[in-house]
């Protein structure tokens, strides 16, 4: 039984709580202060999840229970409304009784992982409230959400605390410190700002909200509801993936999708945006869903409140909807779309839809029979053949492709330039595999960057070269071979390059000096 915890402030990580309690139980090891809280010292903390929380809850003598410790400190309810039943009850068994080790594979988030934060996060306003309230900061779950880089409570941009969990021991709990904090409020500009403060809010919303009712098939159900509603789908359920993917793009903008990692290739049939709406098995990551929901939804709370109900895969009016409707607001509704009609002989459905949205959305809401009893004939769409200006494509990959490319050579750790590295995270993989013989700019330029493993190694070991060059350590062989975890056998292989690069160096620093 732990006699002392430091219980968790509002909407703190547990691995926070944790960090607290080990620094003012005094102990050194944190091999101790883990055996306490968990029963064995082989744990491995995890910033977002943790794990064997019924042991830890258990030891606190009942005050908490796992749920609430799961519900109220980790991240777990940003993702469990888009996972369906059994899944989330695997991770719950997970998180309670096992380790975290299996959790974020059953979430995506090693295969499909976006927006990764390979730092802890702050917002500089909550710190300084934390301290004036409590006298210390702490850790914040939503500031540590993928995809989210402004607080919703202040509207600040997050900041990067200077200790950097990847840097430190595997066992070791960080827990913030004051001195280490930027309370400055900071001056940083960022794109579509308004784009990103909502999706903070509607991640905010996911906390508050109790959606244990909500799985990845209501989620699916009511994407088939608003998309009709919205025109973007048939009434047999399925999706008019062009003009939903024309307008979503129109809606957002390809340079705020490309800053979430969510850029849309239409003719990828595996396209993030293609799998939410065909309520595929796959896992979508959590920031895409809102940003579906942010485009169907005038707010979220539309989105998960409006009362729906699904029948042989047609959306039927429920009994709740009919009686509770507002009369009042039926009627005058009725009138305008009737006066509408009267007045413009004529109009398709779709003009119509567009001209009278909110009317459209309410009648089908509430009288859907009268709706479709009175809306115009339908006119025979013809089928038209859409061609791809491949030129234009080229050069769009070319330009996204580039940026991928810097920003993968300024990664602390080094990782190697091929095609997937490059194109997977853009959503073009696909497309480039398959089309590269239309899109000469693209191939030429990946071809120029490509690198073998021999390419990959090579630089690698520079890397690490120019890191024991400044930070005043001896260069030896043998550990940069050691450091970069190359095979002896290969490492002989570029040993010479090696060799000739450390005396150039070497004598760049003599002429310096």
């Amino acid at each position: 039984m732990i006699d002392f915890f430091t219980d968790p402030y509002k909407d703190e990580l547990i691995y926070s709580a944790i960090a607290r309690f080990h620094f003012y139980s005094g102990n050194i090891d944190f091999k101790d202060t883990i055996e306490e809280c968990f029963g064995k010292r082989t744990m491995i903390p995890t910033l977002e999840f943790g794990g064997r929380l019924e042991y830890l809850a258990n030891e606190l003598g009942g005050t908490y229970t796992a749920d609430d410790i799961i519900n109220k400190n980790t991240i777990f309810p940003y993702y469990a409304p888009f996972i369906d039943y059994k899944r989330r009850d695997e991770i719950l068994r997970d998180i309670k009784f096992n380790g975290s080790g299996t959790i974020y594979t059953k979430l995506g988030i090693i295969a499909g992982s976006i927006c990764k934060k390979n730092y802890i996060y702050y917002c500089p306003i909550c710190a300084m409230k934390d301290i004036q309230q409590y006298g210390e900061a702490y850790i914040h779950r939503e500031h540590q959400l993928q995809g989210i880089m402004i607080c919703a409570h202040d509207g600040n941009v997050l900041k990067r605390y200077s200790i950097r969990k990847l840097d430190s021991s595997r066992i070791k709990y960080i827990k913030l410190d004051k001195e280490l904090l930027s309370l400055e409020i900071g001056s940083e500009k960022v794109n579509n700002y308004e784009k990103h403060l909502k999706l903070a809010k509607d991640a905010h919303y996911l906390f508050t909200e109790d959606l244990n009712e909500i799985n990845k098939n209501n989620i699916s159900s009511r994407y088939k509801f608003f998309l009709f509603s919205k025109g973007l789908a048939r009434r047999n359920g399925t999706i008019k993936q062009r003009r939903l993917y024309e307008e979503f793009i129109d809606y957002y903008g390809v340079g705020f999708l490309e800053s979430l990692e969510s850029y849309i290739d239409f003719d990828d049939e595996y396209n993030w945006l293609k799998i939410v709406t065909r309520n595929s098995e796959r896992v979508t990551h959590p920031i895409r869903h809102l940003l579906l929901i942010g485009f169907l939804c005038n707010n979220i709370e539309e989105f998960f409140k409006t009362k729906i109900i699904w029948i042989d895969k047609k959306v039927e009016n429920s009994k709740y909807n009919i009686e509770n409707a507002n009369l009042n607001k039926l009627s005058e509704y009725k009138r305008n779309f009737i006066k509408i009609i009267d007045e413009n002989k004529g109009m398709n459905r779709t003009t119509l839809r567009e001209q009278l949205k909110k009317e459209y959305i309410y009648l089908y809401r509430y009288d859907r029979e009268w709706l479709f009893s009175n809306l115009p004939k339908k006119i025979k769409e013809e089928k038209q053949i859409i061609r791809i200006d491949w030129e234009k494509r080229d050069k769009l990959y070319f330009e996204i492709l580039q940026k991928k490319y810097i920003e993968i050579k300024s990664l602390e750790k080094p990782v190697r330039i091929t095609r997937t590295s490059l194109a997977k995270s853009l959503g073009i993989l696909d497309n480039i595999e398959k089309k590269i013989e239309k899109l000469p700019l693209t191939r030429n330029f990946l071809e120029k960057v490509f690198e073998s493993t021999k390419d990959f190694q090579l630089r690698r070991c520079k890397v690490i070269i120019d890191n024991l060059i400044q930070n005043n350590e001896e260069i030896k062989l043998w550990k940069i071979q050691r450091t970069a975890a190359i095979r002896t056998n290969q490492f002989n292989d570029i040993k010479d390059c090696l060799i000739q690069y450390i005396e150039i160096k070497s004598d760049c620093i003599e002429k310096i000096i």
